[in-house]
């Protein structure tokens, strides 16, 4: 870990739990008579949330997406990594029939549909003046939905894009990020606690994908990336969160102290708002046997990242075999659940979105090492 991001650690003192939607709620689909307009993805300056999942990504976009000049678009685009890899096979974006593809395929990600009232995003008006590349497409979608609530300047949070700071940094030459670390042992128990998810296989990938994020974040430098821990924003909110905007460049609102994630407050009630500590929990949580399994694979990215373990030298690793067959279980029990609950009548997602999950999970999965 490099000095200026400690430094930067201390500064801030920051970090997050997990939760739900940005603003608090979706936007909606946007009016018909609202404008859209083409931009250039070159000069855009968008945030990106990133970190092992269940370490606060949810929450903090829901704190950010409050402020006056920050768009949080509520939903995880997943996809972007494929769509990277995809733009070369699309040809001469100059050529009008290679853009509306590319343009096609974009605007009908499950994520904007959702979004957009299961419609895809309209072509805008102007888009033969606009640049002709995928980080301008996106950024044009993006601020479609920014448009509602009248902003421009969008957030978004995908965890897993972690491992692909380098190349969404390349692809966006203003994009600034925001990478939360929670203690892998913490993020193990949240995961277990709700989606039953094996805590081996959990900080496992957090120690793989902490250290990749770190890593990049080093290479394109501390102007533009920073890390947030979630013990400490929880812990000091309103210090952490100004550092925060500083570090946006954006004036502080005290409107991003508020959050409606249930996980951050220990007794709901209708006034409790904001970021309430829910650190430690998976002391309690796993077995005195567990917990020492858990340290034994991530001791030593525990003990890098200031976090108290008995093992700091341990860095023992899982089968690539045992690997697979638990990711596969996770991605399967899950998805089985939700069409129950569709066939039984609770769930009201079109079948459409739920139908294609399964490549969604595949293709994120094909671009994700971890």
């Amino acid at each position: 870990m490099s000095n200026a991001t400690i430094a930067r650690r201390e500064e801030i003192g920051s970090s997050i739990p997990a939760g739900k939607a940005a603003g608090g709620r979706l936007p909606g689909r946007v009016p018909e008579g609202d404008a859209i307009v083409s931009n250039d993805g070159a000069t855009c300056e968008p945030v990106f949330v990133v970190g092992m999942n269940g370490s606060g990504t949810t929450m903090l976009l829901d704190c950010l997406g409050r402020h006056p000049e920050l768009y949080g678009f509520p939903q995880e685009t997943r996809l972007i990594p494929y769509l990277m890899s995809r733009e070369a096979s699309y040809g001469d974006l100059s050529v009008d029939e290679n853009f509306h593809r590319l343009w096609d395929e974009v605007r009908s990600l499950p994520a904007f549909r959702e979004i957009n009232g299961n419609a895809p995003v309209p072509l805008p008006d102007d888009w033969r003046r606009g640049r002709r590349d995928l980080a301008s497409i996106l950024d044009t979608v993006f601020r479609y939905f920014g448009a509602h609530q009248g902003k421009q300047r969008w957030v978004e949070k995908t965890p897993q894009h972690v491992q692909h700071i380098t190349s969404l940094a390349a692809m966006f030459p203003g994009a600034r990020f925001l990478h939360v670390i929670r203690d892998g042992r913490d993020c193990a128990a949240s995961f277990h606690r709700r989606w039953y998810r094996r805590p081996e296989l959990t900080i496992f990938r957090w120690k793989k994908v902490v250290a990749m994020g770190s890593t990049q974040g080093a290479e394109i430098g501390s102007s533009r990336y920073l890390e947030v821990r979630y013990e400490d924003l929880t812990a000091r909110p309103e210090p952490a969160l100004r550092a925060i905007c500083r570090f946006l460049a954006v004036p502080f609102d005290p409107a991003v102290l508020e959050s409606d994630q249930p996980y951050l407050v220990a007794e709901p009630s209708e006034d409790a708002r904001g970021l309430r500590p829910n650190s430690g929990k998976w002391e309690r949580y796993f077995s005195p046997r567990t917990r020492d399994r858990l340290e034994r694979i991530a001791g030593r990215q525990l003990a890098r990242c200031g976090y108290h373990t008995s093992r700091a030298d341990s860095d023992m690793d899982i089968p690539s075999w045992q690997r697979r067959y638990w990711a596969a279980t996770e991605v399967l029990r899950p998805y089985g659940r939700e069409i129950w609950r569709k066939l039984t009548g609770e769930l009201e997602r079109p079948w459409r979105v739920i139908l294609t999950k399964p490549m969604t999970a595949l293709r994120h999965r094909e671009h994700n090492q971890y």
